[in-house]
This record gives C-alpha cells, sequence and structure tokens, in this order.
C-alpha cells in the first residue's frame, strides 16, 4: 500500500488504457469514470470503437481527461503510407510484426510512422477534443526511435504531457533499468515528464515515499459476472485503485499541469 507523503496528499493519475478498442472496453472505462475509480483515459483513434467512445466522452464532459493512445501495434492504419513498410505492417495492412523489436527506422520508415501517428492524433482534435496527454499501445513510444517522434509530435499538436517508461516495481535488470532512465530523461528534458514515477497499480505498490506526482495504469473490463477488473492486474478495479484514491489526491493529466506547481515547474 502506498505510503502518505508527509505534507500533503500525493497527486495520482489513474487512466485507463484502450479507450476505443471495442464498445465492450469502453463500457468498462465510461463505468470507471462514473464511479470515480479513474481519473483520466486515453484513447486508440484506430479501432472500432473509436468514434462511440469520443461521442460517449463529450456526452459525459469529460473531453479535458482524455489523451491519445498511440498505436502502431493493432488493427488497421489510419494513414497508407505505412501500410508498404514490411517491418511495421503485415503483407494484410495490419499493424503491428515484430514492432517491439524496431531499434532504428529507415528514413521511410520514420516518415510513415509520423504520418500514421499525426493522423491518430488529429483524429480526436477532429472530433473536438484536445489530447491531455499522450502514451502508446504495447509501450512503443518508450522505443529510442519512436521517441523521437513522439516528442516533435508532442510539440506540433501542443500535446503537453508524455507518459514515462516504468520506473517501479519489480527490478529489471542493470541494463534495461538504464535504459529507462535515458528514455524518461529525453521526455523530462522536452518538458512533457508531468509525473516523476509510472507503473501498474502492482508496480506502483513498491513505492514507499513520494518525490512528485504518479501516474497508475489499468486497462478497465468487465467480467463474467459484471464486475469492473483490471485487465493488467486480474483484481477487481475497485480494490486495486483503493490504495490510491484513498491516500492520492486523483486528478487528470491536465489537471496535473494546471493545478499542481511541482508538476508545472517542469513544464
Amino acid at each position: 500500500m502506498p505510503m502518505k507523503e508527509p505534507r500533503s496528499r500525493p497527486a495520482v493519475v489513474i487512466n485507463a488504457d484502450d479507450l476505443g478498442k471495442s464498445p465492450s472496453v469502453n463500457q468498462a472505462i465510461l463505468a470507471s469514470f462514473e464511479r470515480g475509480l479513474i481519473s483520466s483515459a486515453t484513447v486508440m483513434a484506430n479501432m472500432p470503437g473509436f468514434r462511440d467512445a469520443c461521442a460517449a466522452v463529450v456526452e459525459h464532459e469529460i473531453q479535458d481527461r482524455i489523451g491519445v493512445h498511440l498505436n502502431l501495434s493493432e488493427g488497421e492504419p489510419l494513414s497508407d503510407r505505412i501500410r508498404g513498410q514490411a517491418r511495421l505492417c503485415s503483407p494484410e495492412g495490419l499493424l503491428g510484426p515484430a514492432i517491439d523489436t524496431r531499434w532504428r527506422l529507415t528514413r521511410d520508415e520514420e516518415t510513415a510512422v509520423e504520418i500514421e501517428l499525426a493522423a491518430q492524433i488529429e483524429a480526436l482534435l477532429d472530433l473536438g477534443i484536445t489530447p491531455s496527454h499522450l502514451d502508446s499501445h504495447h509501450h512503443v513510444h518508450t522505443r529510442w526511435p519512436f521517441t523521437s517522434i513522439v516528442l516533435r509530435l508532442a510539440r506540433r499538436y501542443g500535446v503537453r504531457a508524455v507518459r514515462l517508461s516504468r520506473n517501479c516495481g519489480p527490478s529489471l535488470g542493470p541494463a534495461k533499468g538504464l535504459y529507462k532512465v535515458a528514455a524518461n530523461a529525453r521526455i523530462a528534458r522536452a518538458g512533457l515528464a508531468l509525473t516523476r514515477h509510472f507503473g501498474s497499480a502492482r508496480d506502483a505498490a513498491s513505492l514507499t515515499r513520494f518525490d512528485g506526482p504518479v501516474e497508475i495504469m489499468v486497462h478497465p473490463g468487465i467480467d463474467g459476472e459484471g464486475r469492473l477488473v483490471d485487465l493488467t492486474s486480474a483484481g477487481l478495479l475497485e480494490a486495486v485503485t483503493e490504495p490510491w484514491r484513498t491516500t492520492g489526491r486523483l486528478v487528470s493529466y491536465r489537471g496535473l499541469h494546471d493545478h499542481d506547481p511541482t508538476a508545472s515547474g517542469r513544464r
């Protein structure tokens, strides 16, 4: 269970990934908002439930809590150029073959990726929703060549925050640990690191002190008994988020930037 910050309740973003992936995921995430179990979500612009998700976001007036879940690893792309890149799309034109192994992009691949991710951001803007932050499906944005692209796009579209690479929880070993430090330093240097810690609820349970805001990642779903669950931890969402909701101060990314002096000072 997270410890209380001595002087104030820590700022906590509980972000639901995968909004727009399907009608069932949309239902779970919207129910999570209604019950106060999450404070933020990121939407997948290229997935079947995207437009319905955005319509519901506007109806519930939670536009200020929505970011983009940039996606290069599942579904159909929104742009054509990336379809011709064999390392980025399957012969059927679907995103994702071995995307996690990409450490270096050719110039054509980099251009195709930038066009595709820009299209995903613009899809949200076209529906009247200004994204509060950027993260990515399967954490692709923390891969070295993709980070550069995402940081450029954040600047271009005036998006004020980018999710960190996981930096709490079980040790991944010295090599991966150093990589994550370097990846997060790039985001921080760009002025886009509005949290100091990021991980799942299980990861963040390892934190013994808070020296800044934390983001908790969840993947809400509905089980066979109609209960809200976190697919990341395979537990009931209410139980998974309870320590953070009771000891923390829940905020969205936009709220974090607008109201948290510690966060805004890093912009």
